[in-house]
């Protein structure tokens, strides 16, 4: 470890609770405070203060307010904010925080840029494709994916080396309470943004298939997104009004603690973090095999997993966790097991720790 502190500043776009931003909170509390220096720099803030009342007060914050009407005013805000507080560290986290720290962080001589890798953004076009190559490959130290079905894309799509683009996962705090998963399950929960990737009504039809084959079971969708209206124009058309409820965003401890089993019916992931929580809870887990769920989750072992989009294949996998309490506990059992082991915040909050003190070392002058 270098005889100074190293400053480390994580940069992040625009703030709506989720995977990405609950990641940060966890590696920039967890970093060790005798060692780093810790900073966290937003694109913007939308939805109050929780992230930032979720940080350690003696963590370094910035708000550089970035609109496209004020673009210029806002990189220039980053660029002094990385000059004043001698930035050694600059970890980026998704597309838009990494073109732009990428950018700043060269201008203002940060020793070391780095980014994290969270989904596959099927979105991008080709301009985004080329920033990418021309741009944030030249540019930046190391590449993270949460995956390596996100490495393998990035490396395919983007351009990047492969040795220029490690996998480090998610992790997740797992120090919760865990699930008693001996009484019959009564409520089926899943958690996160309602967006299309997520294919909540997939979801939705497997449950009225398991209503029909008389079970008695409630489903709970919390969370938020453009998807909301027309899943409640769902649950209405197929009458399932009275034992589907959208409650909107929860806490997540306090709602996997109230659920019996968790499902995940995603079309595409990269490791989601929602899973990691209800894993660390010990929940049996009924998902679907896209992303990097498969290499999270052991099919057999530590749930059950499906194809995406065959509504029958997941009631049938959830089915068969209602149904059997030697296997829900075995289950539950085995994806705390996994996740503790090896998604733990402490474990990987090392390893980012090391991979900081490497790179910046490598590059510190001697």
């Amino acid at each position: 470890m270098p005889a100074r502190k190293i400053n480390v500043a994580h940069f992040i776009g625009s703030l709506q609770i989720g995977g990405a931003e609950n990641q940060v909170v966890l590696l920039v509390n967890a970093l060790d405070p005798s060692s780093f220096e810790r900073h966290v720099i937003v694109m913007r803030e939308e939805g109050g203060d929780g992230f930032r009342s979720a940080l350690s007060g003696e963590i370094g914050y910035c708000n550089i307010g970035y609109r496209t009407r004020n673009a210029p005013a806002a990189m220039y805000r980053l660029y002094r904010y990385l000059v004043q507080h001698r930035i050694d560290v600059l970890h980026c986290h998704m597309y838009h925080a990494v073109v732009k720290g990428a950018l700043a962080g060269s201008l203002a001589a940060v020793s070391v840029i780095v980014t994290s890798e969270h989904g596959k953004n099927p979105w991008k076009k080709w301009h985004h494709h080329a920033a990418e190559k021309y741009l944030v490959n030249r540019l930046v130290d190391k590449r993270v994916a949460v995956s390596e079905d996100i490495r393998q894309i990035r490396m395919r799509q983007d351009g990047v080396r492969p040795d220029a683009i490690m996998v480090l996962p998610n992790c997740v705090d797992s120090d919760v309470s865990i699930k008693d998963n001996r009484p019959k399950p009564h409520v089926i929960g899943t958690l996160g943004r309602l967006v299309d990737a997520k294919d909540f009504p997939n979801l939705v039809h497997a449950f009225r298939l398991l209503r029909q084959q008389g079970r008695d079971v409630q489903l709970i969708i919390a969370g938020e997104g453009g998807e909301r209206p027309g899943l409640e124009r769902l649950v209405s058309e197929l009458s399932l009004g009275g034992v589907v409820s959208l409650p909107g965003v929860q806490p997540a401890q306090e709602f996997l603690s109230s659920i019996d089993i968790f499902v995940m019916s995603s079309r595409r992931e990269g490791v989601p973090v929602a899973l990691l929580e209800a894993m660390a809870h010990g929940l049996p887990i009924a998902a679907t095999a896209v992303g990097g769920i498969p290499e999270t989750l052991q099919d057999g072992v530590e749930g059950h997993l499906c194809v995406a989009g065959d509504p029958a294949a997941l009631a049938a996998n959830i089915a068969r966790l209602i149904d059997d309490e030697k296997l829900r506990v075995a289950m539950g059992k085995g994806a705390r097991e996994k996740v503790t082991s090896c998604y733990g915040a402490a474990s990987v909050v090392d390893r980012w720790a090391q991979l900081y003190t490497d790179l910046f070392s490598a590059k510190r002058p001697q």
